[in-house]
């Protein structure tokens, strides 16, 4: 079970550009102006503890939990037959087998409006009882032979009710709306989808809605979100997806922080936004919290590389990663996503002392 203990406290919020705009904020024991001293900031576990296993497995979510992680990250994608799967990429065939277990069964898809569609082996163009033949847990294996694993051979891509049910309590859930505009192309409205299997399973009460978090880059995912299941805390990544916002919220600015408050409790930057602690004063000012993604050295979610060994400035990865967690804390966020959630409560820990 983890340690961290979550209670939603309500407050009242005024925009920094709109005077007479008020919203109500959900936040967790973090609270929105987290002091040095206070409680930690949360972990999340990003697609799972994914630097030392197959992300978005039982196994990577297992080793995330028992590392201490406070939530668990679910990507979700839609399946042909309309099932929620957790899946980062669109795409089966990085993280799966897909390419031979369905040979030719490639489509040409833009799910993430780039202009340049792509050939691949879309989630979508397969059935939920397909996509269950793959393995997902091998790639793991020959990418990372440092790390790799019998137990992760065979691994399967899991649903999200599956994962609900795994995880059960001994977790939170950080759930990402993903590729909004090109499920509803489909037909698809994930945000609903989602909102009925959470109050299917409960969370739609106030005891466990507090175990939940639902972000997006897609503001329309949000307000959708915020229209069916008000009482999730909404966070708004950045910089967003929407085709129109791409280059308008690349920076945090006051305008950007006071429009998001006005239907999210907090937002989710690329650590590249947070240069300082003057983005993270702007953000608090305007009530909400701060997660950045993704605490992972020089590593990629297709590229792990020995935590002990030797970086360019003379550190190992792993001295690299705790020290970049020290020095986001340090600016006075509430929460960050890593792939390494040993690493976060190291640095943490050490911190503290």
């Amino acid at each position: 079970m983890i340690e961290h203990r979550w209670f939603l406290g309500v407050r009242l919020i005024r925009g920094l550009a709109l005077c007479t705009a008020s919203v109500l904020i959900f936040a967790t024991t973090m609270g929105l102006t987290r002091k040095e001293g206070q409680k930690k900031p949360l972990l999340i576990a990003h697609r799972g503890a994914s630097g030392y296993a197959p992300e978005h497995t039982f196994e990577s979510y297992r080793i995330a939990m028992e590392q201490g992680a406070d939530f668990v990250e679910q990507d979700l994608q839609v399946t042909k037959d309309g099932v929620l799967i957790c899946l980062h990429d669109p795409d089966l065939g990085r993280t799966t087998d897909v390419a031979e277990v369905f040979p030719g069964r490639e489509m040409v898809r833009d799910p993430e409006e780039t202009g340049k569609p792509k050939r691949g082996w879309y989630a979508v163009d397969f059935t939920l009882a397909e996509i269950k033949m793959l393995d997902a847990g091998s790639w793991f294996n020959r990418a990372n032979p440092f790390a790799s694993s019998p137990a992760y051979a065979g691994q399967h891509v899991p649903t999200m009710e599956e994962t609900i049910k795994f995880v059960g309590k001994r977790a939170g859930l950080y759930i990402e709306l993903k590729h909004v505009p090109f499920y509803k192309s489909f037909g698809f409205d994930v945000a609903d989808k989602l909102a009925r299997l959470l109050k299917a399973h409960g969370f739609d009460r106030p005891s466990e809605s507090r175990r939940i978090f639902i972000q997006s880059f897609y503001k329309d995912g949000l307000l959708r979100m915020r229209e069916l299941a008000p009482g999730f805390s909404r966070i708004q990544l950045l910089p967003m997806e929407d085709l129109a916002r791409r280059e308008d919220t690349a920076k945090v600015t006051p305008a950007l922080a006071s429009e998001i408050a006005t239907y999210a409790q907090g937002v989710g930057p690329s650590k590249a936004m947070i240069p300082s602690a003057v983005e993270v004063a702007t953000l608090h000012a305007a009530g909400l919290l701060i997660h950045p993604y993704t605490f992972r050295g020089s590593t990629s979610a297709s590229a792990r590389r020995p935590l002990d060994e030797k970086q360019t400035n003379g550190a190992t990865l792993r001295q690299n990663i705790i020290t970049d967690i020290q020095k986001y804390v340090g600016l006075g966020i509430d929460g960050g996503f890593t792939d390494y959630p040993d690493l976060w409560r190291q640095a943490n820990s050490s911190r503290n002392r």
